[in-house]
């Protein structure tokens, strides 16, 4: 099961899921604007979704603001049971955007 919340409340994780591309870069650009600090986390098929989120925030950010950002990238395998009891290995992969 894929996790598509925007973002939860108290913290400045973002998870990528099915909403419109669009969302996901005003959320992280509206949780940089707040903390100074996002992390995009996206697992199996919406890896590159996640991907193309923060290289589109990058791009917008510099533009608009001159800003430099700093980007920590972290990859690992999460592995759980389906729906029919197989055990399935995930990947996964966290961007961690500072200003």
């Amino acid at each position: 099961m894929v996790q598509t919340n925007e973002k939860r409340s108290g913290t400045n994780e973002i998870y990528i899921g099915n909403k419109p591309f669009m969302k996901y870069v005003i959320a992280t650009m509206m949780q940089l604007k707040e903390n100074d600090s996002a992390v995009i986390r996206a697992r199996g098929k919406f890896i590159s979704r996640g991907v193309d989120v923060v290289e589109v925030v990058k791009k917008r950010i510099q533009e608009a603001e001159s800003v430099e950002l700093n980007q920590t990238i972290t990859t690992g395998t999460e592995g759980f049971k389906n729906d029919e009891g197989k055990h399935i290995n995930v990947s996964t992969i966290d961007i961690v955007l500072k200003r």
